[in-house]
């Protein structure tokens, strides 16, 4: 590579292992953070690398961040997608190549023909999801397409989950990324394509996303063999997001049904469904009325009881026992506590604290986290044959050392850099892995480093 200044901001939870990679490819890598600690820590031992402090939100620190993008050939923003703009026009004005592993925003698709007039690439949705969801199952809808056969419904769905043998929590999840932004996605809306029909999901009761899920026991146990657990019944899986727009993104004329959704431990949906609806993920401001109240004086506000009746009246207004389930899990987090604070500037922040404080919602030393991502073709072929295809890439965190998240997010999206610093990735302009030229050197390079994705065919739907 005759250029190999690469800066990345932000230094989070799933940097490390890309940082590592682009190192070891002989890149100068400077991680740039607005806590210079953490990102000392992930170059540490890395040679040619370096640590700086800059927040990408603070306007005061713009010039910073425009002179550090004036000195380097590409940057990879890790920070929230909502400051990609930001980076996107700073790259644009230096002339420099972007990548990241979110979504691309409308705003940022508008750049396109910015990034080509100075022959640079915007590439994006090179993560885990989205990215290595796109680049295996283009792979499979290319081949398909090549024989003359029809895909007529796609599913996929991912989890990043606690592996099975260090699932030690009732709720069935720790956490990889933000508290918040988990919580949050129960009142999130899906859209996505059943039997040639749009349907919508949102937060109207009865139509959230966790008040579809299914149960999927398809998932075949592969990859490193378990040490104390079985493999589980099965996963619960919800749509996520907006999968409509992938019919045209994937090049999908003729799909019926296209679901893009996450998978969760058994559980999960009706627990999170029954917090959302006592009324607990509200955003309102309210710092005031939750000054000096308990979590059970808060939900005892909700639900029009005292204190020492919440546990009864949320399994009521639920419809549910007190012996469920749900209740239990409810009580083990603390939602019935007369001694933990309800304290925050909204209710759900007050949850929020529950999980944050928790440590049973965290990886403690020597515990491994899971990626489980699973692709389904139904397929018909150009002679009217029907054959059913299956993805699977299953893929544990390192016992003391990188996640399987952390791996599985920034380590595509490292491989992508090397190629683009190295010319072997051509195309410029605002581009995600959905062609030959793009994932097919990515998967590749995945598999030397243990990222396998497993299919398997078989005759009929």
């Amino acid at each position: 590579m005759s250029s190999k200044n690469v800066l990345v901001l932000g230094a989070g939870l799933v940097c490390s292992p890309g940082v590592a990679y682009l190192a070891s490819k002989g890149c100068a890598v400077t991680v740039a953070s607005r806590t210079v600690s953490k990102a000392e820590k992930i170059i540490e031992g890395l040679t040619g690398c370096f640590a700086v402090a800059v927040d990408v939100g603070d306007e005061t620190q713009r010039d910073v961040l425009d002179k550090l993008m004036s000195e380097t050939d590409i940057v990879v923003s890790l920070v929230p997608w909502t400051m990609h703009s930001i980076v996107c026009k700073l790259a644009i004005k230096h002339k420099i190549h972007f990548s990241s592993t979110s979504y691309i925003s409308d705003d940022m698709m508008g750049m396109s023909d910015e990034f080509k007039a100075n022959g640079k690439i915007c590439f994006n949705e090179c993560g885990v999801d989205p990215g290595l969801d796109h680049m295996s199952a283009q792979k499979v809808f290319d081949e398909v397409a090549a024989k003359g056969g029809k895909i007529i419904k796609f599913l996929s769905y991912c989890g990043g989950l606690p592996c099975p043998d260090d699932n030690n929590n009732p709720f069935g999840y720790k956490f990889s990324w933000s508290p918040r932004g988990v919580l949050l996605a129960a009142v999130r809306e899906a859209f996505y394509l059943e039997d040639g029909q749009e349907k919508k999901l949102d937060k109207t009761p009865g139509q959230g996303i966790y008040d579809h899920f299914i149960i999927d026991k398809s998932v075949p146990n592969i990859g490193a063999p378990l040490t104390k657990a079985t493999w589980p019944e099965g996963f619960e899986s919800h749509p996520n997001g907006n999968s409509t727009k992938f019919k045209e993104i994937y090049g999908l004329p003729h799909c019926e049904s296209l679901i893009r959704g996450t998978y969760r431990t058994l559980g999960w949906c009706d627990t999170m469904r029954g917090i959302k609806n006592l009324g607990l993920l509200d955003e309102t401001e309210c710092a005031a009325e939750l000054k000096g109240k308990t979590m059970a004086d808060l939900l005892a506000s909700l639900l029009g009881c005292d204190a020492a009746g919440t546990k009864a009246a949320a399994a009521k207004k639920l419809g549910i026992a007190e012996t469920d389930l749900v209740i239990e899990r409810f009580e083990w987090l603390g939602l019935f506590s007369t001694t933990k604070s309800a304290e925050a500037p909204t209710k759900l922040d007050s949850v929020c604290n529950l999980f944050e404080s928790n440590p049973k919602f965290w990886y403690a030393e020597g515990e491994r986290d899971m990626i489980c991502m699973h692709h389904t073709f139904k397929v018909e072929n150009a002679d009217g044959s029907k054959q059913t295809i299956t993805s699977t890439m299953i893929e544990y965190g390192i016992k003391n050392g990188e996640t399987a998240m952390a791996r599985t997010v920034t380590q595509p999206v490292a491989i992508a850099i090397t190629k683009i610093l190295s010319g072997e990735i051509k195309t410029t302009g605002v581009v995600r892995p959905t062609t030959a030229d793009l994932y097919n050197p990515i998967l590749a390079e995945m598999e030397t480093l243990g990222v396998k994705f497993v299919e398997k065919t078989t005759d009929g739907w």
